[in-house]
């Protein structure tokens, strides 16, 4: 089987529904090898949709149908974007400047030394 790149819901039931014709077995068999409830595939790859895929049942058919997701690609929608920055209220933090350290460089023996006191440990000598 090549990679397949899929773009919607109905992309990966017919992804689905062709791999299930490829292996030749049948929904009932993938629900037992897979341990979902009885005619749970088929309320998934139904036309009209019954059931939805989740957390949990995605990768366990994905699993019993020898199946795996290689990459996940993200793309703005930029119509839809132009809609909610409109919506969305602006942050009221301020940026970080570039470059902008939190931690102060010090020596390491300066690690464990305590800024305002000498430590109790050191004793002053008495030449």
């Amino acid at each position: 089987m090549q990679p397949v790149v899929v773009g919607s819901e109905a992309e990966l039931r017919a992804l689905i529904r062709d791999r299930i014709a490829e292996l030749g077995t049948t929904y009932g068999a993938v629900e037992a090898y897979a341990g979902l409830p009885d005619s749970y595939v088929a309320a998934l790859m139904a036309p009209t949709r019954i059931r939805r895929f989740g957390n949990r049942s995605l990768p366990l058919l994905l699993q019993a149908l020898a199946l795996g997701i290689a990459r996940v690609e993200f793309v703005e929608d930029r119509a839809r974007a132009a809609k909610v920055r409109k919506r969305l209220a602006p942050s009221r933090r301020k940026a970080p400047r570039p470059h902008q350290h939190i931690a102060v460089p010090c020596k390491q023996d300066d690690l464990f030394r305590s800024n305002t006191e000498e430590p109790s440990w050191r004793r002053p000598r008495s030449d």
